[in-house]
């Protein structure tokens, strides 16, 4: 779900450039496409990068299971995580599950928390930002761009000027400015305040 990585990146764009956007292929043990961008390497790594990264590496699980299970389901059984394993759709994206939690590991050093908490507070993050009201048909919106694409990759640039273009766009970058307000600066409490004592 490359467009799902863009729409979440689209958040913390100050911090990265978009470069460009292409269908995920998997093919052969090998994944080809997705969002590909950059960030200035002589900048500092500090807590909140690491979440950017790690809430745009888990945004392509946690729309798959969004698509796979539905809004509504996600939406009940949410309270339930992160006991119910089951809501996250992590076949065929193992891979990307493993780098998640490696974008983790510095968050748990930085905090002092438990891995498991960290994680599960980046997945109900992300899983929370899909059902905010319109982001999940701006999804739909950057899947369908890509597919009708005339080229294989789609300049992050150009799509993202064509989305500035939509009567739903102002009411979008308002969700974008909430969910980054509601999530930063990160903490210790912010980390752990929706999650049971021993996830």
């Amino acid at each position: 779900m490359a467009a799902a990585q863009f729409v979440m990146a689209l958040n913390f764009a100050t911090e990265f450039e978009l470069l460009s956007l292409s269908a995920m292929n998997v093919q052969a043990n090998t994944k080809k496409g997705g969002l590909v961008f950059v960030r200035n390497g002589k900048l500092k790594m500090y807590p909140e990068i690491y979440d950017h990264l790690s809430l745009i590496s888990i945004s392509s699980i946690c729309a798959s299971s969004v698509y796979f299970h539905g809004l509504d389901k996600i939406s009940t059984e949410i309270i339930h995580l992160p006991y119910s394993d089951g809501l996250l759709d992590v076949k065929g994206a193992e891979e990307d599950y493993m780098s998640f939690k490696r974008l983790c590991s510095p968050i748990c050093r930085f905090f002092l928390l438990h891995p498991k908490k960290v994680q599960w507070s980046a997945i109900l993050a992300a899983f929370r930002f899909f059902l905010m009201d319109g982001i999940w048909e701006v999804v739909g919106f950057v899947a369908q761009a890509i597919h009708q694409a005339d080229a294989d990759v789609c300049s992050c640039v150009q799509l993202l000027d064509e989305m500035q273009k939509q009567d739903w766009y102002p009411d979008f970058a308002s969700t974008l400015q909430n969910f980054h307000q509601s999530r930063y600066p990160l903490n210790k409490l912010s980390l752990t305040a929706e999650l049971p004592e021993m996830a």
